[in-house]
């Protein structure tokens, strides 16, 4: 005699139960992945904050007109004239005086566009590494805006210390510069950290100059001798400009107590 098995019960698929627990992993997976992106924003946002630009790094600040002649097909300038110069180089500043006004009458033109370099081979313990930094404040205000680095470029120049003098700019009077010059937001951040001062210190040896002010025209050497010769360098590579000519020299500044 055999005994009657009881019948199966059929398994039942709790559907509800199916997707809570589907819509429980998508919650915990869809968290982890903005937790895991929160953290990776925060450490890149903390990783760069504190980047430098190293000693075997070059950086240009461009001054160019919206109308600056470029080479055929393409939005690079014709001609480019790049300046290497050390805010505490005598001969820069005296270079300052006598093109400053004939490179401002370049660029206005759209003749040329203008690639300054700000580098410090004039670094001694006794100026506190004024050329660094100074060429490094620089760059910070370029960042901002390079109506302001023009403007602050001229001052370091106007407010020139003595190269064999005993008083140097602190960093407290490069930011008061720079704000005069028109300058904002993280410039004084930049400027206090020294962000720059590596980088310029170093740029020299990157760049291959041994001296200062250096003039390359479209990366070749160039041997200035008067703004009227230079003009006439522009010329031969982009042709006639109208209303671009030398330009007097500017008034000497009064010196830096």
């Amino acid at each position: 005699m055999s005994v009657a098995s009881k019948p199966k019960k059929n398994a039942r698929y709790d559907l509800k139960a199916a997707d809570r627990k589907r819509n429980l992993f998508v919650q915990i997976g869809l968290t982890s992945i903005v937790v895991l992106f929160a953290a990776a924003l925060i450490l890149y946002i903390l990783m760069s904050a504190d980047e430098k630009p190293t000693a075997g790094e070059t950086k240009s600040v461009r001054v160019a007109s919206n109308s600056v002649i470029t080479k055929e097909g393409t939005d690079e300038p014709k001609a480019v004239i790049s300046l290497y110069e050390d805010a505490l180089c005598p001969a820069c500043a005296a270079f300052e005086q006598g093109f400053g006004p004939t490179l401002t009458n370049i660029t206005d033109s759209g003749a040329a566009a203008i690639d300054y370099h700000m580098v410090g081979i004039l670094n001694r313990p006794q100026n506190d590494n004024y050329s660094s930094r100074a060429g490094g404040a620089a760059y910070c205000v370029a960042d901002q805006s390079v109506e302001a680095f023009q403007r602050f470029h001229a001052a370091l120049y106007a407010q020139q210390p003595s190269e064999t003098g005993t008083s140097y700019p602190d960093n407290a009077q490069l930011i008061e510069l720079a704000r005069q010059a028109g300058a904002s937001e993280n410039v004084p951040e930049c400027i206090s950290k020294g962000t720059y001062v590596d980088m310029v210190a170093g740029m020299a040896g990157a760049a291959g100059i041994t001296g200062t002010p250096t003039l390359r025209i479209n990366g070749e050497d160039y041997q200035y001798s008067t703004p009227e010769a230079l003009v006439a360098k522009i010329e031969e590579i982009v042709g006639d400009v109208p209303g671009l000519q030398a330009a007097p020299p500017a008034q000497a500044p009064t010196p830096a107590s």
